[in-house]
């Protein structure tokens, strides 16, 4: 996969565009946002948390991947993976941005069944708990 796609991140902090380091995305400031070492990038900063841990519990997080995971949702998941491929044919890299990814369900399937396309797929989540389970 490549991340070539999403080069226009901000910084939550001062708006300014942020650049991938290694493992680590940087603004012009100075401010830093680390990669977890299970690949997610968390940007909500300490002093914007209205609650110390914002977002789906990880109860919930696993509660939603356990009902998703039983494929109710999976004639919704190739469908929304159907209109996307074949609306974006000449797309290359596919690039998907899902805000409010939640456990990455969407994101997974769209991987799982475009495995010949060059894919470039973010998932973003209030919860680190849900971006953790994507991640």
């Amino acid at each position: 996969m490549t991340m070539d796609a999403f080069n226009a991140l901000a910084c939550p902090l001062d708006g300014e565009p942020l650049s991938q380091a290694d493992t680590c995305w940087r603004c012009p400031a100075g401010h830093s946002f680390d990669v977890a070492r299970q690949g997610y990038l968390h940007l909500l900063p300490v002093q914007n948390k209205r609650s110390l841990d914002p977002g789906d519990s990880k109860d919930m997080v696993a509660a939603r991947r356990r009902f998703l995971n039983a494929g109710f949702y999976q004639p919704i998941a190739e469908a929304v993976g159907q209109a996307v491929t074949t609306s974006t044919a000449n797309t290359k890299p596919l690039a998907c941005l899902d805000a409010g990814c939640g456990e990455g369900y969407y994101l997974r399937q769209l991987a799982a069944s475009n495995m010949d396309m060059a894919l470039a797929l973010v998932g973003v989540d209030i919860s680190k708990w849900a971006t953790l389970a994507a991640a």
